[in-house]
């Protein structure tokens, strides 16, 4: 019988059991390494398969040599019979999906933007409630995004967030998104999986999407087309940023929407929440 077994990253076949298991037995292969055969449906850990179950107790322990192993093969050959001559195609290596590096570069990535977004508004003043009143203000406000992402994903194959987290884009070819397709794919991503950035839609997305990688291994918005988020260098540099990065953000964004409620108070109101303040701060004076 004939395996493929899955060795730094990469497929190493076809393998014989006799030696595979030679190979256990000297410690060359852990149990966690995935492996495949033809009366297999996907790529398993060799632990978990019944025929090296019990190899991994005999670690050391050869039992096939140079001057037996002919033999071996001849009963090998004579018990497979017509199996031996066919040559079975394993399935597509097993791919990581990074899914919480994802999840995280995605909210550096949206967190980054309406941190921008909302300081250019307190600065130009603008009537944030009279564009939001617009039914296309949720798809105004996006387009940006979806331009800087793509012009991100083309030129470097990476945006902040995922270079922080160590991940980067590629398509099937393993080299960077073309133009079109980065854009495709941001595209996808606002309405597969952030529901363009909309309140109850976007968690909704989130939630789909999440059991989609979970329970499919099926990312909707690369799978499809065969794009792939590949690791790349990480350092304890990059998350010490990332997680400052999260906090300034929100931090940000916090303060440019005090300010913009502020801004766009009627005097009425202005000199109610002034009275309300005054009072909050005489209580807390009191004690």
């Amino acid at each position: 019988m004939e395996f493929w077994l899955v060795s730094e990253g990469e497929k190493e076949g076809p393998i014989l059991d006799f030696e595979l298991r030679s190979r256990i037995r000297n410690g060359d292969v852990s149990a966690e390494q995935k492996v495949w055969y033809a009366d297999l449906e996907e790529w398993t850990p060799i632990g978990e398969v019944e025929l090296f179950a019990n190899e991994f107790e005999k670690v050391g322990v050869s039992t096939v040599t140079e001057e037996n192993v002919e033999g071996y093969l001849s009963r090998l050959e004579e018990e497979m019979g017509e199996k031996l001559e066919r040559v079975p195609s394993p399935p597509p290596m097993p791919v990581e999906i990074h899914l919480w590096r994802r999840f995280g570069a995605r909210w550096f990535d949206y967190l980054a933007y309406l941190a921008i977004f909302y300081s250019l508004v307190v600065l130009a003043d603008i009537d944030l409630q009279g564009l939001q009143r617009n039914l296309l203000f949720p798809f105004v406000m996006i387009l940006p995004w979806v331009f800087l992402e793509s012009a991100a994903l083309h030129f470097w194959g990476t945006t902040p967030g995922k270079w922080l987290t160590g991940l980067k884009v590629s398509g099937p070819d393993s080299q960077k998104l073309s133009a079109g397709a980065s854009f495709l794919r941001t595209i996808r991503v606002m309405i597969l999986g952030m529901g363009f950035a909309q309140p109850l839609l976007r968690e909704i997305c989130h939630l789909v999407a999440l059991w989609f990688a979970v329970k499919k291994k099926v990312v909707l918005w690369d799978t499809p087309v065969g794009n792939r988020v590949v690791r790349i260098s990480e350092t304890p540099a990059k998350w010490v940023t990332f997680g400052v990065g999260m906090v300034a953000f929100l931090f940000v964004i916090m303060l440019a929407a005090y300010q913009i409620g502020l801004s766009q108070m009627t005097p009425e109101q202005l000199q109610d929440f002034e009275e309300r303040k005054r009072a909050i701060e005489e209580v807390f004076g009191q004690t």
